[in-house]
């Protein structure tokens, strides 16, 4: 059996991440999978703007936990 992809669904995907790409670092509170707010120091936001990556990179690769 094939998976059924809606367009419309990528779509809102992209332009989801596009905004929260957009966001200053420093203006996103990230929640947690319990829904409580993850504790990050400003060293560890102010470093990661030299690494040329996005806001969501901050999470997928574990910035945050440095």
């Amino acid at each position: 059996m094939k998976t059924k992809v809606n367009l419309q669904e990528i779509d809102d995907i992209i332009k989801r991440k596009d905004k929260i790409n957009k966001l200053d670092l420093n203006d996103i509170e990230f929640i947690d999978y319990n829904g409580k707010i993850i504790n990050i120091s400003q060293k560890i936001k102010d470093d990661f703007k030299f690494t040329g990556l996005n806001n969501i990179d901050f999470i997928t690769s574990n910035y945050y936990k440095i």
